[in-house]
């Protein structure tokens, strides 16, 4: 009789191990076409944030790019540096400083976002738009059923 080699990762959770790969793949492809511009993916974060929220926070920047506000100043650093942002005190608490993009910075931030628009079309080509809003809506619901599950382990 003949023994066969235990269930791999991929064969147990084809759905995670599937989500894992193409992530890994979008973040690589998108990290090569950053460099291109000068840019890596935290920056690219960073600049998205501040973009999509004029006049933000450090502090926000940092929670909603999932970083620590020392990780997230030497990137705001950098990008200032480049003229890319810039800094000001925050008017509602003079401890904390606000981000605003410069023409600079809005252009390599439209530059960027559509490497990455181009990105998703090509992960997406061949994919009708009810496939993709079908992959959405799983996703969220996987997402939001893991948020929840995390808050649960967090009171335990």
């Amino acid at each position: 009789m003949k023994s066969h080699p235990p269930p791999t990762y991929k064969h147990q959770a084809p759905l995670g191990y599937l989500i894992h790969e193409v992530a890994r793949l979008m973040k690589r492809r998108f990290e090569a076409e950053a460099r291109a511009h000068d840019i890596t993916l935290p920056q690219w974060r960073a600049l998205a944030q501040i973009a999509a929220n004029e006049c933000i926070t450090q502090r926000a920047i940092a929670d909603r790019i999932d970083t620590d506000p020392m990780t997230i100043s030497g990137i705001l650093d950098r990008l200032e540096k480049r003229g890319l942002i810039e800094r000001a005190p925050d008017p509602t608490d003079s401890r904390a400083k606000v981000a605003t993009l410069t023409p600079a910075g809005r252009h390599l931030f439209d530059s960027a976002r559509a490497v990455g628009f181009a990105m998703y079309e090509q992960a997406l080509e061949g994919v009708s738009p009810e496939q993709r809003s079908q992959v959405i809506t799983v996703l969220e619901k996987m997402r939001d059923n893991l948020s929840g599950q995390t808050a649960e382990l967090e009171e335990l």
